[in-house]
């Protein structure tokens, strides 16, 4: 799919899964890792193309998984409300070990990982939501958003009663968070103190309530080299980019799915827009995944003209 007038080309480069989430690049291998959620599957694609991928058995679903400083083969997992170290080679005849590290809301059974991030110390920051297992609808106000501490042995609620965690980032000075929970459709920004992570001066930088030509609800987010946001919208068959200072949308994607659920940059140069994708609400309705028959893949945009900033990696202090 090309854009003739805009100049950026659409092309899918996996094959479609139930539902793709959390999209990582990590620069030092040069390879890109996503999630089937509800499959409780990781994947990653490596730079020779071959797709490899690891389900952790006994699991309603991953949110997230994420790299560790230093280990271009071990990484953390969120799946449900555990947070999972994986040792996970690129040889495939050497051993995977996954071992569980530490768990979140004990008491509150219903609740998962939905997505999460690291800062520039290496800090985790991620949420989590409640989750009806029958329909895998969504409570209000029932999931927290979390800071985790270097060993995994403390967590400290920063953010009470979200009811969908889901995008975050930080601009390139990490000055100011930005954080989506779904369920308002609006972007939120705090003043950011990156030496003891405090988040402060809540304010709202966009609310897509206010863009009634456009449909969904804002879901992942990264943003870019000149601190400009890039928003997926779930139901909306869109990536925005949105200037968080003016509060104007500076660009429209019009995507090949429906289900547009995140995005991250990343290649060689992080000039590619990389959006993961769902088909998980089309399993109903088979004549609706007829007309979209990529929902579900990861897609790569190119001809941007604009570029993203490394991921940070998790500084991992308990071994």
């Amino acid at each position: 799919m090309e854009c003739i007038s805009c100049g950026y080309k659409i092309r899918s480069i996996t094959p479609p899964v139930q539902h793709g989430e959390g999209p990582v690049w990590h620069s030092e291998t040069s390879t890109f890792y996503w999630v089937d959620t509800f499959k409780s599957t990781v994947y990653r694609l490596p730079q020779d193309g071959a797709i490899q991928s690891y389900k952790l058995e006994g699991r309603d679903s991953v949110g997230f998984i994420l790299p560790i400083k230093g280990k271009n083969d071990t990484f953390l997992v969120f799946a449900d409300r555990v947070v999972y170290k994986l040792h996970w080679p690129f040889e495939k005849k050497k051993k995977i070990n996954l071992q569980k590290i530490m768990s979140v809301e004990d008491d509150k059974p219903l609740n998962q990982f939905n997505d999460g991030k690291v800062d520039a110390k290496g800090r985790v920051w991620g949420g989590t939501l409640s989750r009806n297992r029958s329909d895998l609808s969504v409570s209000n106000h029932g999931g927290s958003f979390y800071l985790f501490d270097s060993t995994f042995t403390s967590i400290k609620e920063k953010i009470t009663k979200t009811s969908i965690s889901n995008g975050l980032a930080w601009c390139s000075d990490s000055t100011k968070f930005y954080y989506i929970d779904s369920q308002t459709r609006y972007v939120q920004e705090y003043t950011f103190k990156l030496e003891t992570g405090n988040i402060t001066n809540r304010k709202i930088v966009f609310d897509l309530k206010q863009h009634p030509e456009l449909s969904g609800i804002p879901d992942g987010m990264t943003i870019d080299a000149n601190d400009n946001l890039w928003i997926a919208l779930f139901g909306g068959s869109h990536i925005i980019r949105v200037d968080p200072r003016t509060k104007k949308i500076l660009m429209k994607i019009k995507m090949p799915a429906t289900y547009i659920t995140s995005v991250v940059f990343g290649g060689p140069n992080l000039d590619i827009l990389y959006a993961t994708t769902s088909r998980l609400k089309f399993e109903a309705a088979p004549e609706k995944l007829e007309k979209e028959p990529l929902a579900g893949s990861v897609f790569a945009i190119t001809n941007l003209g604009v570029k993203g900033v490394p991921g940070n990696c998790v500084t991992y202090n308990r071994y």
